[in-house]
């Protein structure tokens, strides 16, 4: 792949050579900035994925986009663990017997050190959100132990998630602006010279990864808006036929008609905003205030699109058109889906869980009962519409209420003291109230009326409790170990390669 350059301008570099570390640099460069060549280096990239949670074209297309400092041999290894392994040690057992070429082959190192040029990441997963990431490096490649730390560290959030792919890229990321950085880049530097965060900011990977990042996260957010507003634009049709149909006496279509009065008016400041953002330029899209305004786009189209598919549902049902069954079972498919989602929750809990876990499942045979009997009784006529739908919120609220209770109860379980309490509790506090208002939910006439905090999704129960394990196994492994990552092989013999791992 070609060489590209970037330029950076140094305010002070006058400054720098006053303070004697001009020599390093070309006089030329004094005058209007410093032309640092940044080929990407990329040499080779090797994936080797056992759990089939990776997107191989993904990273490779991410891992093609960063600029390694020095030609770097890129190895990522995926695996399935337990949390017993030693993944450092599981590294060096499958260097060996599957990728020799890992190890150095200089006569001099005898063996005992990875391969110059070389940055492996393994992956360790032990769970959903729960794992083990480990970095190792060529001795031409190694970073310090704080260095390392923070190269794991940088992909934590995206692992806790299990957002797998985005971790390994977070973390390689991270590990092409540290590996092997230009003294100039290095923030030590402008500390110990006294000129401090001014020239680092200027030339500092950081930046230039932060306004990369932006940039990434505006395009995806104005391009998630587009497409929900390209959605809106292709049912406007029979969104504003459906509207007209929709009773007023009717608790549920009255509120549904109010939304609907100001759509229009939101539909059109979207498309004003989609060409706003269109326009924006490099630097507007690297800059706090782009994304803010793309995310607000992307979340308003959202909430567009998930009204107008309530509006058309509603209509639907209320005037018992053709494809009112439908419309039926998209309102009630978030809780068939939480009702499936109860039997794997309740999968192997702790026998201290046995009456909770009874509750919860009491309440599933119980709901399954009761949704279809709903179902018949809209089917015949025998309750209207509303009642129908208060029914289900019944049924939903109440799969709230239970859920709260089982998470208290797998709070007191798991956790060892109030510190442990309050990190799981805030976990499960943000997987119900603090997630974007618009993640997970669906175009239900439910949805849609109320607050996302109304109603509890098992799956994003699961999630706010694995996130909550995370968090205090993280705090217990810091708590017990002296440095947040761990080195050495067991069993390796003399092998000495830079590197180690931490849990996330």
């Amino acid at each position: 792949m070609s060489p590209r350059t970037w330029s950076i301008r140094i305010a002070g570099a006058a400054a720098i050579l006053s303070l004697g570390l001009g020599g390093a640099l070309p006089a030329a460069h004094a005058a209007t900035g410093v032309q640092v060549a940044a080929g990407q280096n990329l040499e080779s990239v090797t994936i080797d994925d056992y759990t089939g949670k990776l997107n191989e074209q993904r990273l490779r297309d991410a891992l093609d986009e960063l600029d390694f400092n020095e030609p770097t041999d890129v190895a990522i290894y995926a695996r399935n663990g337990e949390y017993s392994d030693d993944i450092n040690t599981e590294t060096l057992d499958y260097a060996k017997s599957t990728h020799p070429e890992w190890i150095s082959g200089k006569p001099e190192d005898y063996g005992d050190y990875w391969a110059d040029g070389l940055f492996i990441i393994t992956l360790s997963i032990e769970g959903e959100g729960d794992g083990q990431i480990g970095t190792y490096f060529g001795e031409d490649r190694k970073v310090s132990e704080s260095s390392m730390e923070s190269i794991h560290e940088a992909g934590y959030d995206d692992f806790n998630l299990s957002r797998w792919t985005d971790g390994v890229i977070a973390v390689a990321d991270k590990a092409s602006a540290i590996m092997n950085r230009p003294w100039y880049q290095h923030p030590a530097l402008w500390i110990t010279t006294g000129i401090g965060g001014l020239v680092a900011a200027s030339v500092g990977g950081a930046v230039l990864h932060t306004r990369s990042t932006r940039r990434k996260t505006f395009a995806e957010e104005l391009q998630q808006g587009t497409v929900h507003l390209t959605n809106v634009t292709m049912d406007l049709e029979e969104t504003e036929l459906a509207a007209r149909t929709l009773p007023t006496a009717s608790g549920h279509a009255a509120e549904l008609e109010q939304r609907f009065s100001k759509f229009m008016a939101k539909y059109r400041d979207c498309f004003e905003a989609q060409q706003s953002l269109e326009q924006q330029s490099k630097k507007e899209r690297s800059g706090t205030n782009g994304v803010r305004q793309a995310k607000e786009f992307r979340e308003s189209t959202q909430s567009l699109d998930l009204t107008d598919d309530a509006i058309i549902a509603a209509a639907a049902l209320y005037t018992r058109s053709a494809s009112w069954q439908d419309a039926w079972h998209a309102q009630t498919k978030p809780l068939e889906e939480d009702l499936d989602d109860i039997r794997e929750l309740l999968n192997d809990v702790e026998p201290e869980l046995k009456g909770s876990a009874a509750a919860l499942a009491s309440y599933r045979e119980t709901a399954t009962t009761e949704l279809n009997t709903l179902t018949a009784q809209l089917t015949d006529e025998s309750i209207t519409v509303d009642q129908a739908l208060d029914g289900l919120s019944a049924l939903r609220a109440e799969l709230t209420e239970k859920l709260d209770v089982f998470a208290q109860a797998q709070i007191e379980v798991y956790a060892e003291n109030a510190e442990e309490k309050a990190d799981m509790q805030s976990e499960l506090k943000k997987s119900r109230y603090e997630t974007r208002a618009y993640d997970g939910r669906s175009g239900t006439i439910l949805d849609v009326l109320n607050p996302a905090s109304m109603y509890w999704r098992v799956s994003g129960y699961h999630h706010g409790y694995s996130s909550g394990v995370s968090a205090v196994t993280a705090s217990r492994e810091a708590a017990s170990s002296s440095g947040g990552v761990s080195s050495g092989y067991s069993g390796g013999g003399s092998f000495s390669g830079a590197g180690g791992s931490s849990r996330f």
